[in-house]
C-alpha cells in the first residue's frame, strides 16, 4: 500500500465548489464532492464507461456526461436516484415550455383538487415549517402532481431543493432540529427563483450525450455484468453514525408522500449508523478487535468489503476505483477508514494507494484527534 499527499485535491472533497456550477447546484448536498475529483480520476485513466455505486446527487454521472463518457449510477436512496436522473437527463423545448407554463398559470393550486397528505416518520411535517410555507409547499406539490412528462420532474426537484430554506429545521450532524430562531424564506417565492435558475441553466447548455443510466439498488450486490466498466468514482457513506434517510427525510417523504420509503432505503444502505442490524459475525480481518467492541465499525466494513468485491467484479482488467472517504472517530476511537479499506481491497485482489487530500481536527472531548479525508485508489 502506498500513501501520499495531494492537498490540492482536499478542497474538492466537499460539495462547496459545486455551489457555483450550473446543474450541479440544483440540489445542495453537503455530503457530496466536487466534479474536479471526477475529472482527476478521468484524467488518469481515459475511461469509456464510469460507475458510481453510491451516486448521491449525480456528481460523477453529470461530470461524465459533460465529458462525453458513458456512465452508470446506483444508489440505495430513491431520492438520490430521482435527483441524479433529473440532473443528467436531456430536455426538449417542449419540456422547458411546460415548466414555463406552470410558472405562468399553475403556481396556485387548482380549485377542487384534494390536497395530498404529507407523511414524515420523525414528527408531523407541519412542525418543520411556518404554517404559510407548509400550505404553499403542499399546494405546489399537489399542482406538480397533475403535470406530466420530464417537466414535472424539474418542478419536483425544484420544490424538494427549497425545503431547507423554507423550513425552521437545522441539520445538525445526524439530527434534525427545530429552531424558532431560524428565518424561513417564503416558499412560493424561493420555489419560483429556483425554477427560473434551472430554466436558465437548461437554456444556456445544449443537450449532451450519452445520458447516464441510473438505478435504485444496493452497492453490495450490483446488477451489472462482470468486467463491464473501466473506472469507478464514488464516495460511500462515511462511518459517522449519520442516517441519511433521516437527515434528508423531509425531502424523501415529500417525493413519495409517504414515510414508508425511509425504512426501505435503510434496508438497502451500507450500515454506517447505529440502528440497523449490528451483526459482526463475519467481520473482515483487517478491522481487528474494535469491530467487535464497537459493532457499528464491524458492520460498516463488512458492508464495504462486499461493495469493494462488487467493484472488483464489474471492473475490467486495468481499471481502477477511486473511493473518497474520511477517517472517523467513533466513541473516542480513531478509525483509519482509508487504510482498512485499502487493506481489504488488496486482499480482494487490487493494488492500493491512498491519496491524502485534507487533514482535520476532530474535537471529541476530552481530546482533539487529527483525522483526514482521502481517496483510496484501487487498481485491478
Amino acid at each position: 500500500m502506498k500513501i501520499k499527499q495531494n492537498y490540492d485535491l482536499g478542497k474538492y472533497m466537499t460539495f462547496e465548489y459545486s455551489k457555483s456550477k450550473p446543474t450541479h447546484n440544483w440540489f445542495w448536498y453537503k455530503e457530496g464532492f466536487a466534479p474536479e475529483i471526477v475529472e482527476y480520476a478521468i484524467g488518469n485513466s481515459k475511461p469509456k464507461i464510469i460507475l458510481d455505486p453510491f451516486c448521491g446527487v449525480g456528481t460523477t454521472l453529470l461530470t461524465a456526461k459533460q465529458g462525453g463518457i458513458e456512465s452508470v449510477g446506483v444508489d440505495a436512496s430513491s431520492l438520490a436516484v430521482f435527483i441524479s436522473k433529473t440532473k443528467t437527463e436531456n430536455y426538449s423545448k417542449e419540456d422547458i415550455e411546460s415548466v414555463k407554463s406552470f410558472l405562468a398559470t399553475k403556481i396556485k393550486p387548482e380549485e377542487g383538487v384534494r390536497p395530498l397528505r404529507w407523511e414524515f416518520e420523525l414528527f408531523d411535517a407541519r412542525a418543520a415549517f411556518p404554517k404559510r410555507n407548509y400550505n404553499q409547499i403542499l399546494a405546489l406539490r399537489n399542482a406538480i402532481e397533475q403535470e406530466e412528462g420530464k417537466g414535472r420532474d424539474l418542478l419536483l426537484l425544484a420544490l424538494l431543493s427549497i425545503l431547507p430554506q423554507a423550513s425552521i429545521i437545522v441539520k445538525d450532524g445526524g439530527v434534525l432540529k427545530i429552531t424558532r430562531r431560524k428565518r424561513a424564506l417564503p416558499a412560493k417565492e424561493i420555489f419560483k427563483r429556483k425554477v427560473k435558475k434551472i430554466l436558465e441553466d437548461l437554456e444556456q447548455n445544449e443537450a449532451l450525450e450519452p445520458v447516464p443510466q441510473v438505478f435504485l439498488g444496493d452497492a453490495r450486490g450490483l446488477d451489472l455484468p462482470e468486467e463491464s466498466v473501466d473506472l469507478v468514482v464514488t464516495s460511500p457513506p462515511y462511518l459517522n453514525n449519520i442516517d441519511y434517510s433521516k437527515i434528508y427525510g423531509l425531502e424523501l417523504s415529500l417525493l413519495h408522500m409517504s414515510k414508508a420509503e425511509a425504512e426501505e432505503t435503510r434496508m438497502r444502505a451500507v450500515r454506517s449508523f447505529i440502528g440497523k442490524k449490528m451483526d459482526v459475525q463475519e467481520m473482515p480481518p483487517e478491522v481487528g478487535e474494535i469491530g467487535y467492541r464497537i459493532p457499528i465499525i464491524g458492520t460498516y466494513f463488512k458492508d464495504m468489503e462486499q461493495s469493494i468485491a462488487e467493484m472488483y467484479r464489474v471492473l475490467q482488467d486495468g481499471g481502477s476505483t477511486h473511493i473518497i472517504v474520511s477517517n472517523s472517530v467513533i466513541h473516542q476511537t480513531h478509525v483509519l477508514v482509508d487504510e482498512i479499506l485499502a487493506e481489504i481491497g488488496e486482499r480482494i485482489g487490487f493494488e492500493a494507494e491512498i491519496i491524502i487530500g485534507a487533514e482535520r481536527i476532530a474535537d471529541v472531548k476530552p481530546q482533539k484527534i487529527k483525522t483526514r479525508e482521502s481517496i483510496v485508489v484501487l487498481k485491478k
